[in-house]
């Protein structure tokens, strides 16, 4: 089991990092971070996921996709993380172009994304922080450098107190925190969250986006999928719509 440390010498989010961040943005030095050059997604059965897609994501960004089952949400976010290639188009996430990365080079672009998915994908017999710090061992870090990390992911998340405990015994709000925490505990500038309030309630779902939000008053850049209207006026931030694989 993960012996967690008993206090943290620093956190991956703080204060510093959203000054930086907003002083960036003062200064007018927003980069892109995400960019989609008419891009287009056919499937080998001739269905047709994303059509002529153009999309320009900036650094400190938050915005919402939204649409219908089978709008090309999803199929956006896969293109972002390499998990799709576009058949037509550029797909540019922190300066790789995705058009055939492959390998190291697509395993160390995914090191700087965190994901977001609506069913946890959590282990189930890991502990909460056995869970978080698995992407850590998976990527080499050190133990003294997981046992570093892990601490505050977990605070960001407000799950310290279920850091010993099992999927199995958490709600399904305390599931998509603990992945929320394990998308993050590597510290990555950008954050894709798949439909991450699908299978909650109201109150656990809001709990989720203010936890994005904080990340975002951070300078995480967020870009995140939901058919859930009410949520997105709620929530307040940019949004873009995808109709039959069209940005409309």
């Amino acid at each position: 089991m993960l012996k967690l440390p008993t206090k943290s010498n620093s956190t991956s989010f703080n204060s510093n990092t959203a000054k930086t961040s907003a002083e960036n943005m003062a200064k007018g030095q927003k980069s892109v971070i995400v960019k989609l050059e008419n891009v287009r997604k056919t499937y080998t059965n001739g269905a047709v996921g994303l059509r002529d897609v153009n999309i320009e994501l900036y650094k400190g960004d938050f915005k919402f996709i939204t649409g219908h089952s089978g709008s090309g949400k999803s199929t956006l976010l896969k293109l972002l993380y390499g998990a799709e290639q576009a058949t037509d188009g550029d797909v540019i996430v922190n300066g790789f172009n995705l058009n055939g990365l492959k390998g190291n080079k697509l395993a160390m672009l995914r090191r700087k994304i965190g994901i977001v998915f609506q069913d946890y994908k959590l282990v189930p017999r890991r502990t909460v922080a056995e869970n978080v710090a698995f992407v850590l061992m998976a990527q080499g870090y050190t133990y003294k450098e997981i046992q570093r990390r892990v601490q505050p992911a977990l605070k960001m998340v407000g799950l310290m107190d279920k850091a010993d405990c099992f999927p199995e015994e958490l709600s399904g709000g305390e599931q998509q925190r603990t992945s929320i925490a394990r998308a993050i505990v590597n510290t990555p500038p950008l954050v894709l969250a798949d439909e991450p309030t699908g299978n909650l309630d109201p109150d656990n779902a809001w709990q989720v986006i203010k936890i994005l939000k904080k990340l975002n008053s951070f300078g995480v850049t967020v870009l995140l999928t939901t058919h859930d209207e009410q949520l997105v006026r709620a929530a307040n931030h940019p949004v873009l719509h995808l109709q039959n694989g069209y940005i409309v």
